[in-house]
């Protein structure tokens, strides 16, 4: 067997691809806003930010950025996959006359560790290529994104990305802050320079300045060119209102941190701005940057310091979302439409951070299940019938978000109630008419797609199934290759099964052949009743001897314990297979 074709799995095919099946209705429409957003991606095109640096907006999910030097390139962000990546090395050899041929890529820089900036490298480095990043990327990368919450990460990413009807024009208005996706395989390097604070240096012959600079994430650069003073950024400021919290689930973000970094900004007064994300990535005059940057801390502050003062005063962040709105100077901001962000969202976000999720209220010590509370909606409506007769109503006065609700309480009592069903369809079509979010609507449609089984069979059952082993099964080939051993233990530790194992103590020996150092080479993986301990020793009733990736590719699924036995890819001293498969039947 080859062990490394067993991991090569593209969701660009079997998970993203949009449903073959003309989709029902044919088209949904967009709001005006967010479809004017989305045509401004269009056409894409390379764009001129002056003193030698380019950006190739509208290709991919970022804007990559190449900057040429005497002694060769430097890209910034190379983007989602390696056919985005190709795409738009061939968009920069058709405008630049074939600089890839002239001139080496001396290095490439992750300005953060999001899949979208860092999977194309592979598409422009060589052997000789530095790979930059903050020392945070692959801590932050394996914590945040390929690890024990990566089921959850996946669908929430698919829904917020309105990836699974991506390819209908009728239908996909993009994310609010790209238009274009191109999935496919990793082209991920992990970083052969990492930086803390700071780091100066001249690369290709350019003097290039890098910052840490964190705000959406713990790992942000921003790439400063103090010749030619161009600021390179992305992850504080977008030309949308930002997300310091995210429908997808993320890391909790300090939203004075986005404050912060950009009082840094302002402080190095650039000529000119490029941002990595958005339909116009290149600003130029101090005077218009510094009015950028002043409006969009001002409206993070703002928000925030609002949300804190009314949090003192005892408000419940719902209280405090119909008490804040944006002053009209900020309101009317380009930069600040709440096309991606939201204002009630971060002010959620804002509480939670400080607060958690209670709130004060002796009402909220008592959390209700959604069935719980639809039973009690029901009651109070006279049964599941009348409830879902009031949700009808709902819709047809226009109270779409009630309609929703309502509706939903009913399919929680009655999966089968039609009637239930086509309010909730129509509301959420009519919601994804008239927001002007692009999270918000890529939700809602994902989930109607869903619901009414227009989506794949493979999107179904990984999207909708709540099989976490299937989730993890589709991992990155990449991804796992590099995953460090204590990600994928906390991976193993909440897959365990706890109904099958809560009368379980026992522990068995893990020993990698390929691991130099003794200490990382073996484990005991101990389940004590319904919790699994990884120890740093080798012990137990028997010992799995393995190489680090046919261990990855059994605990992540992609390879059963049957074929790894029968392919010699394992050994088990001091016990039987029989013993080995019962140990790992213990996990879901």
């Amino acid at each position: 067997m080859n062990v490394r074709a067993c991991l090569v799995l593209s969701l660009g095919v079997m998970v993203w691809a949009s449903p073959a099946v003309a989709l029902d209705p044919p088209e949904v429409p967009v709001h005006p806003q967010l479809g004017a957003l989305y045509d401004a991606f269009s056409p894409p095109e390379i764009v001129d930010a002056g003193n030698g640096v380019w950006v190739a907006r509208g290709y991919n999910r970022d804007n990559p950025v190449l900057i040429e030097g005497s002694g060769g390139l430097i890209i910034v962000d190379p983007g989602e996959s390696v056919p985005a990546a190709e795409i738009v090395r061939s968009a920069f050899n058709a405008h630049l006359n074939d600089i890839f041929e002239k001139k080496p890529v001396k290095a490439v820089i992750y300005t953060h560790h999001h899949d979208c900036n860092i999977h194309g490298a592979a598409a422009f480095a060589n052997k000789h290529t530095k790979v930059i990043a903050h020392e945070n990327l692959m801590p932050t990368l394996y914590a945040d994104w390929y690890s024990q919450v990566y089921p959850s990460r996946l669908i929430g990413g698919a829904y917020m990305s309105g990836s699974i009807f991506a390819s209908d024009p009728d239908w996909f208005y993009g994310c609010g802050l790209f238009a274009v996706q191109h999935s496919g395989e990793s082209g991920f390097i992990p970083p052969t320079k990492t930086v803390r604070d700071s780091l100066k240096t001249e690369i290709a012959g350019v003097k290039i300045h890098l910052y840490s600079a964190p705000g959406e994430t713990r790992d942000v650069l921003v790439v400063w060119l103090p010749k030619r003073k161009t600021m390179v950024q992305i992850a504080n400021l977008y030309e949308a209102f930002p997300a310091i919290t995210t429908m997808r689930g993320a890391y909790p973000r300090d939203p004075l941190s986005y404050i912060d970094s950009i009082d840094f900004y302002r402080s190095l007064d650039p000529e000119t701005l490029v941002l990595i994300h958005g339909p116009h990535p290149v600003y130029a005059g101090r005077e218009t940057i510094q009015g950028i940057f002043v409006n969009y801390r001002d409206a993070i502050q703002y928000v925030h310091d609002q949300t804190v003062q009314y949090m003192n005063r005892g408000f419940t962040p719902g209280e405090i979302a119909r008490l804040v709105t944006l002053p009209p100077h900020l309101a009317e901001d380009p930069f600040l439409q709440e096309v991606y962000g939201e204002v009630d969202r971060n002010i959620y976000e804002i509480f939670w951070w400080y607060r958690g999720y209670y709130t004060g209220e002796c009402r909220d010590l008592f959390p209700q299940s959604p069935v719980q509370e639809a039973n009690m909606a029901a009651m109070l409506a006279g049964g599941v019938g009348a409830l879902a007769g009031k949700a009808g109503e709902a819709l047809t006065g226009g109270e779409l978000e009630w309609a929703l609700e309502l509706s939903d309480d009913v399919l929680l009592l009655d999966p089968e109630n039609g009637s239930a069903r086509a309010t909730k369809n129509a509301a959420m079509l009519a919601l994804a008419e008239g927001t002007m979010n692009a999270q918000t609507r890529n939700y809602l449609l994902s989930d109607y797609l869903l619901e009414t089984r227009q989506a794949s069979p493979a999107q179904i059952a990984l999207l909708t199934g709540r099989n976490q082993k299937l989730a993890f099964s589709t991992m990155d080939e990449n991804a796992v290759y590099h995953m460090p051993m204590d990600a994928l233990h906390r991976i193993m530790a909440v897959s365990l099964n706890a109904s099958k194992s809560l009368d379980v103590d026992m522990a068995v020996g893990l020993e990698l052949t390929d691991m130099k150092k003794a200490k990382d080479a073996k484990r005991a993986l101990h389940v004590r009743r319904g919790v699994l301990e990884v120890e740093s020793q080798s012990y137990g009733r028997f010992t799995v001897l393995t190489d680090s990736l046919t261990w990855k590719m059994l605990v992540l699924g992609k390879l059963s314990p049957r074929d790894a036995v029968a392919s010699d890819l394992l050994a088990i001293a001091g016990g039987t297979p029989g013993e080995f498969y019962d140990f790992m039947e213990l996990f879901d």
